[in-house]
């Protein structure tokens, strides 16, 4: 037996020193497998610690100086607590900030909105170095009639210093005011990206009539303690409707804010990071195991000066953890270019991380180097245990190789048992959760993994049929050479299974996603076409940001000037209002003569011609909800009703209405409950022959004198919901493209060791008369076809999940079929198949380039 004198057993240690130093070049491709899935991996932790980092720091901006702050949980802090906080000992400088709803206008005289919310104006800081922000360009407002814009907004409108700035008063009046200084307010994720100007305080009062503040921020003096200072002024304040907290604190609940996205998006990047180890695994696996297969004789040279069947093993063994650990550096290397990667191109998850100097905690450096060693140690444990049973008699046969073909009696029928049992529980599961819906998701999604677990299990009897089946055509109309790299391709079952599931998984998951967001676009395009069948509608946005039911009345007379225009053919005035005894429950009403066309709902029971005084309609989900149904009567609680409870009776249910209401109510009914009014919405159709375009600009060029009417259309959100879409798939074909790029290289690794395995052969064949050409072509196209079933493999899988997912959800939130993007799978088919060719060039290169003789002379 090999033996050591000391606790460490040096001859196993140098025996796994040589046999990396043998295989070097063998190994390397499988070493860039580990360092991409390691790198990918450990490259979303530096992200994640990087950007908490750069939050935080960047929180400076907004908290910095201040070591107390006092904010108001429900009404606004007066001037009279800021001058008790100002007398409390240990105070330096006290500053009070006005924060209000502020509507500001674009050049074109267009309201600014961040996703239906208006802009907010800020008072200039009272003290210099308590300022909330930064002043980039020009000054801080110093006389009534100034104003400083954030630099976001200046960038996207174009205004510059000393042009006139249009400002909405609550009214929705504008007043012009000049800019004079352009703001930098950091990670301030309080105004949440909408428009931010700062006033002095008579402007600020005119335009918001807002005199009492939303924070007070207190520095102390030298000395003085943020946590004792802090319950000195709780102590002054002496109300409990204000939250007083150190401005540690205050950063720290900043920062969480800030930062939440970035958990999600971590979590994702770390699942998409597992898969890519996962993949790593098989071509770990695949690397050993052919190893192995041609190192016996290498190995039965061992066991006959005395090696035990352990001794081997753990020789392997060792190799594997070598391998690891230092593909493991290599990939925490490797992830500072992915983490600050992931930074630089925060643009793609619509987030504004500030640039940062890379983190890496020890954690990172822990996870990167367990994962990856361990992934790798596991991988090659079962190529371990085979070399450690290699008999030293195999040292005497001629063949340096040994096939690892699997069993095709008993060990076969356990494997075709195992892979119907997983295929059969994840199909249960799969059935169960459909009609779950959401909540069932989890169920749909974990049966398909188990499903395609059945695959991988069943993969080496079902891979080498598939190659078969896919290399018929090609075997028979390209002859000798195709049906060469069909048989190479089949003669290890095994080896091919493994490199082949390599490829399907990331395959797998591209097509699941392909098809859920497919059917995503496709159902919500439907139900916005259904449920908004209307080209444009109007409602009034709400300047002092105060939630409610309906929005305000828009101005009286843009009805008239709407119909006036050629470009519509239906202006339809609709009146909205909450039920006054459940305030769930929208009352809209639009007069008889307009009630038609896309603005008549689509009544699924009654009819709409009884529609009058002391009758309501009602949308399925609400008659659903109470129970109602024709001929019931519906409690509302409407104002001068006879019934005491303001019931009426419903003569029709519908279903895709125009707008929000769950009650649809007679013109006169309304106005005899809630008095005369304006309309709230304005439902507007194109004319025949008038597209979108043209319709939007004829609109907006009404609109330049009603800054405070809002403009909603279904080509706008279809548009804004088809570009998300894109970009979710973008991001996710971006981070499935690391598994895809790990399989190939296992494509690749696998071709250039079968093609050392198979040297003589090679040579053999070239002896009989193959060409060179021809010997590269058959190698080439051996890879094509591995690619091309993984590819297959994984879009039957993915899709088949997919389509389940997809059709679940359907059932119980939409109508019709998940949809199959045919295009995109083709591409991704096509795309596998190429990129495998380019990986097959180099060791089919190698192969044709090496001398006849020379070659006929290897072992192997």
């Amino acid at each position: 037996m090999i033996t050591s004198d000391c606790g460490v057993n040096w001859p196993l240690l140098r025996l796994a020193v040589a046999g990396l130093r043998a295989h070097a070049v063998r190994l390397l491709l499988t070493a860039f497998a580990v360092v991409v899935g390691v790198g990918f991996l450990a490259g979303t932790l530096v992200y994640g610690d990087t950007a908490r980092a750069a939050f935080y720091d960047d929180l400076a901006r907004s908290a910095r100086n201040v070591d107390v702050v006092v904010e108001p949980a429900e009404t606004l802090v007066s001037a009279e607590t800021v001058n008790r906080i100002r007398a409390v000992d240990g105070v330096a400088e006290v500053d009070g900030r006005v924060i209000a709803w502020l509507g500001l206008l674009d050049r074109d005289g267009r309201l600014l909105t961040q996703q239906g919310h208006v802009g907010y104006g800020l008072s200039v800081p009272g003290v210099a170095s308590l300022a909330p922000y930064d002043v980039t360009a020009g000054r801080l407002p110093t006389v009534p009639g100034e104003v400083a814009v954030d630099k976001t907004t200046v960038a996207a409108t174009g205004y510059a210093l000393g042009a006139p700035v249009s400002l909405l008063d609550q009214a929705g009046t504008p007043h012009r005011l000049t800019l004079v200084g352009v703001l930098d307010l950091g990670v301030n994720r309080l105004f949440g990206g909408s428009p931010v100007a700062a006033l002095t305080g008579p402007d600020l009062v005119a335009l918001t009539g807002t005199e009492r503040y939303a924070q007070v921020v207190v520095r102390a003096r030298p000395g003085v303690d943020p946590e004792v200072l802090a319950d000195r002024v709780a102590r002054v304040t002496g109300d409990p409707l204000l939250v007083v907290l150190t401005g540690d604190r205050l950063r720290d609940q900043l920062a969480e804010q800030a930062g939440k996205y970035v958990d999600g998006f971590l979590a994702v990047l770390i699942g998409f990071g597992v898969v890519s180890l996962t993949v790593s695994a098989f071509v770990i696996y695949n690397t050993f195991a052919i190893l192995a297969a041609q190192r016996v004789r290498e190995l039965s040279l061992l066991r006959c000066v005395g090696a035990s069947r352990r001794q081997v093993g753990v020789a392997v063994l060792l190799e594997a953890v070598a391998l690891g650990v230092l593909a493991s550096l290599g990939g925490l290397a490797m992830s500072l270019l992915v983490g600050y990667g992931l930074i630089w191109g925060r643009e793609l998850v619509a987030t504004d991380i500030p640039l940062h100097a890379p983190v890496v905690r020890w954690p990172t450096v822990a996870v990167a180097l367990g994962f990856g060693t361990v992934v790798t140690v596991l991988a090659a444990l079962v190529p371990a245990l085979g070399a450690g049973r290699v008999p030293p008699l195999a040292a005497l046969h001629g063949s340096a190789t040994a096939e690892l073909r699997d069993a095709s009696g008993r060990r076969g029928r356990v494997r075709v048992l195992v892979a119907v049992g997983l295929a059969g529980a994840g199909l249960v599961a799969i059935l169960v959760g459909v009609p779950l819906a959401f909540p069932g998701l989890p169920l749909v999604l974990g049966g398909g993994m188990v499903v395609f677990l059945g695959a991988v299990v069943a993969a080496p009897l079902l891979v080498p049929r598939a190659v078969g089946a896919l290399g018929w055509l090609p075997a028979r109309l390209f002859g000798p050479v195709a049906r060469l790299a069909v048989v190479n391709a089949r003669r290890n079952p095994r080896r091919a299974a493994a490199t082949t599931m390599a490829l399907t998984i990331g395959v797998a998951l591209m097509s699941m996603f392909a098809v859920l967001l497919e059917t995503a676009r496709d159902q919500t395009g439907r139900e916005l076409t259904e449920n908004f069948p209307v080209d444009f509608v109007l409602d009034r946005t709400r300047i002092d940001g105060t939630p409610g039911a309906t929005r305000g009345e828009l101005p009286a007379e843009l009805a008239g000037v709407l119909r006036a225009e050629p470009t519509f053919a239906t202006v339809a005035e609709v009146r909205l209002a909450p039920a006054p005894v459940d305030p769930q429950v929208r009352i809209w009403s639009v007069p008889a003569e307009q009630l038609r066309g896309p603005v008549r709902p689509e009544v699924t029971d009654g009819d709409l011609a009884d529609l009058r005084p002391g009758t309501v309609a009602v949308s399925r989900p609400v008659a659903r909800a109470r129970g109602l149904g024709v001929g019931d009567r519906f409690a509302l609680g409407l104002p001068g009703v006879p019934d005491p409870a303001g019931a009426l009776t419903v003569v029709a249910l519908y279903d895709d209405a125009p707008t929000g209401g769950g009650a649809l109510v007679a013109w006169d009914q309304f106005s005899a409950a809630y008095g005369p009014g304006a309309p709230n919405q304005l439902l507007l159709d194109l004319a025949p022959g008038v597209g979108t375009a043209a319709g939007r600009q004829a609109l907006d060029r009404v609109l330049r004198t009603y800054p405070v009417v809002r403009v909603s259309s279904v080509a706008d959100q279809a548009n804004a919901l088809s570009a998300t879409l894109d970009e979710l798939l973008g991001i996710f074909a971006a981070l499935l493209g690391m598994s895809v790029l790990i399989a190939l290289f296992g494509i690749s690794n696998t071709l250039s060791l079968s093609v050392f395995e198979r040297t003589r052969e090679s040579a053999t064949l070239r002896a009989l008369g193959l060409s060179r050409r021809q010997l590269g072509r058959m190698l080439l196209a051996e890879a094509g076809l591995i690619a091309l079933v993984g590819a297959l493999a994984g879009i039957v899988l993915g899709v088949g999940v997919g389509w389940t997912a997809a059709l679940g959800l359907i059932n119980s939130y939409g109508h019709g079929l998940p949809v199959v993007p045919v295009g995109q799978l083709a591409l991704c088919v096509a795309l596998a198949g190429g990129a495998a060719l380019l990986a097959g060039l180099l060791p089919a290169r190698r192969a044709t380039r090496a001398p006849i003789v020379a070659a006929m002379s290897v072992e192997g």
